[in-house]
């Protein structure tokens, strides 16, 4: 039985065994993804899920970002290079499968465009990107006691795009 992680931004935690279905098939469909799988759903709400998983496809997005705060608080492992991570909708509802290809660690306050421009098209920029996430990340920090801060470590996930479940 492969093992997953929720880490969850949305509103619906996805169902475990709709996940477990949906990674049974895609070890059918790809080969190599291993046992190990993380399950995430990124943006604010259900419009902006939806555009980043089709940049997502599309490989206008190209990484993703997470905070060492975060997953220590909750006592998840650290991603590595190969993970695989199934993507979900707003919904909890499982779409597509990445494979992380590095996993690097820099401060916040550190994000340049050579971070900023791997994420999708409406936010490369980092005078868009910084404020965006700062505003995001205090929503997400609040239930721990904590604030974004310039010297926060962010962890920079670049991905292949590894594809849909049919």
């Amino acid at each position: 039985m492969p093992r997953h992680i929720l880490i969850s931004d949305g509103p619906t935690q996805p169902n475990p065994e709709e996940i477990d279905t949906f990674w049974e098939r895609a070890c059918e469909q790809y080969t190599g993804l291993g046992d190990n799988y993380q399950v995430r759903s990124l943006g604010i709400d259900a419009e902006t899920t939806t555009q980043i998983l089709d940049y997502i496809k599309t490989r206008d997005k190209v990484a993703t970002f997470s905070l060492p705060w975060v997953i220590e608080a909750n006592g998840f492992p650290y991603s590595e290079p190969g993970t695989p991570i199934v993507l979900c909708d707003y919904a909890g509802i499982p779409h597509l499968i990445v494979q992380l290809t590095d996993v690097r660690v820099t401060t916040f306050g550190d994000i340049s465009y050579a971070e900023s421009s791997l994420d999708g098209p409406p936010v490369q920029d980092p005078e868009v990107w910084i404020p965006l996430h700062r505003q995001y990340w205090n929503g997400l920090l609040a239930a721990y006691g904590r604030e974004c801060t310039d010297d926060m470590p962010v962890l920079i996930e670049p991905f292949d795009y590894v594809g849909e479940i049919i």
